[in-house]
């Protein structure tokens, strides 16, 4: 794997890490208390959605991990 690939692997990481936080702080937080979010998501589907993404980046940074020789 080249450098380049390596990058656009921690970019992809960032990317996933963003989109958990944004649905934590923003929509976790709107269905919460509106019973639903913005987009008409159910806190379950939020939830389900953060832990889909959250499992997502913990195999991203594992492989990232892997290839930096820290496994």
């Amino acid at each position: 794997m080249n450098e380049l690939q390596f990058d656009q692997l921690v970019t992809k990481l960032g990317q996933l890490r963003e989109q958990v936080r944004q649905l934590e702080d923003v929509d976790y937080m709107t269905a919460y208390y509106k019973g639903y979010s913005q987009s008409g998501a159910t806190i379950d589907e939020i939830q389900s959605e953060i832990d889909q993404l959250n499992q997502e980046a913990d195999d991203l940074q594992t492989r990232i991990d892997e290839l930096e020789g820290k496994t």
